[in-house]
């Protein structure tokens, strides 16, 4: 079971549906401070608690690439995508996406599917 943490651009709806997916999901809706939470702050509690951030932040890509923080991401890049198809867009890729999380620490999923990116 994978463990997330979503950002605060994205809806509860996919913490939820990942919820129901069996994985154990949270928003940062969820946390003290909910949506004022600084992306350092996220990281931290992702990082602590061994959770992915799934965000469409850029900067969590740049903070994961630079200085491993968070220690594990899936990158939303499909741009703006509605609730229902985004959480499609996660049922669609499932299988390739539950793969690559129990494998790689920094995943991107866009419109055509998972890419993974492996720094070794």
């Amino acid at each position: 079971m994978t463990q997330f943490i979503v950002d605060q651009q994205l809806p509860r709806a996919l913490a939820l549906h990942l919820t129901e997916r069996g994985h154990g999901a949270t928003h940062v809706k969820d946390y003290p401070g909910g949506t004022t939470l600084r992306d350092d702050a996220i990281a931290r509690i992702a990082d602590d608690e061994q959770r992915f951030v799934i965000t469409k932040d850029d900067d969590f890509r740049i903070a994961h690439l630079l200085h491993q923080t968070p220690a594990r991401l899936l990158h939303i890049t499909c741009g703006n995508i509605s609730t229902r198809d985004l959480i499609a867009l996660i049922d669609q890729h499932y299988d390739a996406l539950s793969a690559a999380l129990a494998a790689y620490n920094y995943i991107e999923l866009d419109r055509a599917g998972v890419i993974v990116y492996d720094p070794t």
